[in-house]
């Protein structure tokens, strides 16, 4: 009677194995065999059993039940999708993903397994990332060798993409974006008849992923990007809806008569137009480290045609996305978690629009000097570079400032490598003799390096990027205890990988460059106060306000350096009778 009851107990435990792993074959043996375990993984997997909790196994259960799936849907739709524009059409990601393709479901896994804590995935997380991305990769290029226009194909490679990044593989990243841009233009998805065709679309998201991802990573100085500039390209996808509170404005008494009230293509779109202007700044990076230097201020030159295209954004740009109106710092974090996916895109594109100008002006392209690079620099364009530098670094701090104070997570990491490339020109600007600036710059140095080191915890190839900036700040720690009155001598090559995405957030990098310093030549009029006679006010010591229609905090104008930015246009022969818009942007901001 006893052993019926065990035999009825063993074959319930038996059907139940058999459930969740679903391998028919499988069963426990029988009480008389002994199973014991080698290793702690196997005492995990044996005690998940017995809670009835199935476990990540490449030969037994490689791939999550529904569950656990629908959950890294959930984790891909906060976290991954508005990096800034979703590769798939979210509302429905969730019914979508149970018919995925292989290849594409192990690419979606490889990405969202390494920021997830489910249970099924305990006993070796990292184990199954790598299982997920190798399976993927062998499909994948397997089938690229056979020409297809398959949409899963194009969105796996973006996912495989993103894995190889967020695992610091530079040169993996851009074998997956070159084969998926090939690829797309077998699917003619670039051909210069692609406009006014109706492109389905999920091409059109892949096309503008693929986009995203060459000019964030594949624009790198030790590569060549994938998609030409000015290449032909579908219509862009429907952006996010921004939030109800948000409305679009009528023209007032001050504009043209004729204007007519504003278009607004939406928030992602205007990203896109400005990661297409930095792609050009990469560009003309590159050409820089490279040793083939402009004079920047002549008109024709290549800063002056970046300026004119960040210009012609601003014109552009819609005032209800505008900072002044979109009152992101007087906003809770219920109401930015409810908008999320306009939120996090509208930081990006403040950014990377801030970061943009600080770069193009950027003291180590203008005002560092580098050993055998001599040539007559403009003292007034280089006061107006630092000017701008220091302007739109301290917006950068301003809004990811705000975003801790609120507690809205930033997921993107390419908003820390924004977030470094803005520390490096902190960290010139800590040694101006300006002694508020200085202090200020320091100060936003070190908020800048905490804040990557926040974001390298949950992506670790961001810890390369934390590295080299903790490298870069021993300089300056030297520098004081030294007690020196000259500026330090830094290495051009951590500056060069500070301001690559693909280097900085990779190991080391060789360039193929000697290991000469630059001397930081601050010692110039431009960096310090215009009259060093009259007392600086504090560059910003009481914060950045930055609401309304008063921008920054008023003392960041006070200082003499920036007194013409603030002249009173009535004062001005000629301009009395004028009307100036009680809005006329002097505070830098978009």
């Amino acid at each position: 009677m006893l052993e019926e009851r065990v035999d009825q107990i063993m074959e319930a435990v038996n059907t139940l194995v058999q459930l969740q792993s679903g391998k028919s074959s499988t069963r426990l043996p029988a009480p008389s065999t002994p199973t014991p375990s080698s290793t702690a993984n196997q005492l995990d997997e044996d005690r998940g059993l017995r809670e009835g909790v199935s476990v990540f196994d490449p030969a037994l259960s490689p791939d999550p039940p529904p569950e656990v799936l629908q959950s890294l849907v959930k984790l891909y739709v906060d976290q991954i999708a508005d990096q800034p524009l979703p590769l798939f059409h979210i509302q429905s990601l969730s019914r979508s993903v149970r018919t995925f393709p292989k290849p594409l479901l192990r690419s979606f896994l490889a990405l969202t397994v390494r920021y997830s804590d489910d249970q099924f995935f305990r006993c070796g997380r990292s184990n199954a990332v790598e299982f997920y991305k190798a399976s993927a990769s062998k499909a994948l290029y397997a089938q690229a060798a056979e020409p297809t226009s398959d949409a899963e194909v194009l969105q796996a490679f973006c996912l495989l993409c993103l894995s190889e990044i967020a695992d610091g593989n530079m040169k993996r990243a851009w074998m997956a974006v070159g084969v998926a841009t090939r690829l797309a233009v077998c699917a003619g998805l670039m051909s210069s008849k692609v406009k006014g065709v109706i492109v389905s679309a999920e091409h059109s998201r892949c096309y503008w992923s693929l986009f995203i991802l060459d000019r964030i990573h594949g624009s790198s100085f030790w590569g060549v990007p994938a998609i030409p500039a000015g290449n032909a390209a579908p219509e862009m996808p429907l952006s996010v809806k921004r939030p109800e509170y948000l409305e679009l404005t009528s023209p007032n008494d001050l504009e043209e008569p004729q204007a007519a009230e504003e278009k607004d293509a939406g928030i992602n779109s205007y990203a896109l137009q400005l990661l297409s202007i930095w792609g050009r700044l990469m560009s003309y990076l590159k050409t820089i480290s490279q040793g083939d230097l402009e004079d920047a201020w002549t008109a024709n030159s290549t800063y002056q045609q970046i300026k004119a295209e960040m210009s012609r954004f601003e014109t552009v740009l819609p005032e209800v996305h505008r900072f002044k109106n979109a009152r992101f710092r007087e906003r809770n974090i219920s109401e930015l978690e409810r908008h999320r996916h306009y939120w996090a895109s509208w930081v990006f594109t403040q950014c990377i629009y801030h970061t943009t100008h600080c770069t193009l002006n950027h003291p180590f392209l203008h005002i560092a000097r580098i050993r055998g690079q001599r040539r007559l620099r403009s003292p007034s364009f280089l006061q107006h570079a630092s000017d701008q530098a220091a302007l739109h670094a301290a917006w950068v701090v301003l809004i990811l400032s705000s975003c801790e104070e609120r507690d809205f997570k930033i997921y993107d990491p390419f908003v820390g490598h924004l977030a470094s490339m803005i520390a490096t020109a902190e960290f010139l600007l800590q040694f101006s003799k300006d002694n508020a600036l200085a202090a200020k710059s320091a100060s936003n140095f070190n908020m800048l390096r905490r804040f990557i080191e926040r974001m390298a915890a949950s992506h670790p190839h961001l810890q390369h990027t934390t590295v080299k900036l903790t490298r870069l700040g021993q300089f300056a720690t030297a520098h004081v205890e030294r007690a020196s009155d000259q500026p330090p001598k830094v290495e051009i090559a951590l500056l060069w990988n500070l301001l690559d995405y693909a280097a900085s957030s990779s190991p080391s990098v060789d360039s193929g460059e000697s290991s000469d310093n630059v001397e930081l030549n601050v010692n110039t009029q431009f960096l310090s106060p215009v009259n060093p006679d009259v007392p600086t006010a504090s560059f910003a010591s009481e914060g950045l306000r930055g609401s309304g229609q008063e921008g920054l905090d008023t003392s960041f104008w006070d200082g003499s350096t920036f007194e013409f930015d603030m002249t009173d246009f009535s004062n001005i022969h000629g301009l009395s009778d004028l009307s100036i818009p009680s809005e006329t942007w002097i505070g830098g901001h978009l």
